[in-house]
């Protein structure tokens, strides 16, 4: 299944699909959050509805997406391994 992220700013239209993404830039990108705000769990405690910017909403979108797209990934390979499995002879 396929996550896209779409954005409509004052820079015009774009999206971001996360599946397109390698694993090398899910990392970096998750890397450079959490140098920035910490874990996502601190961020998300910290994250305001009412008071939290619209840049802030996007990170906490694009955050979540990525760690999602991480997560679905390690489960599409363990499946893999799970299937690959031989029967005695």
């Amino acid at each position: 299944m396929s996550r896209i992220l779409a954005i409509r700013g004052t820079e015009g239209d774009r999206e971001v699909d996360y599946s397109s993404l390698s694993l090398k830039e899910i990392q970096k990108k998750i890397k450079s959050y959490e140098k920035r705000y910490g874990s996502f769990v601190k961020f998300l405690r910290s994250y305001d509805c009412e008071s939290s910017s619209p840049e802030e909403y996007i990170i906490l979108i694009d955050w979540e997406c990525l760690l999602n797209e991480t997560k679905s990934r390690k489960g599409a390979s363990l499946s893999l391994v799970k299937g690959d499995k031989r029967k005695p002879r």
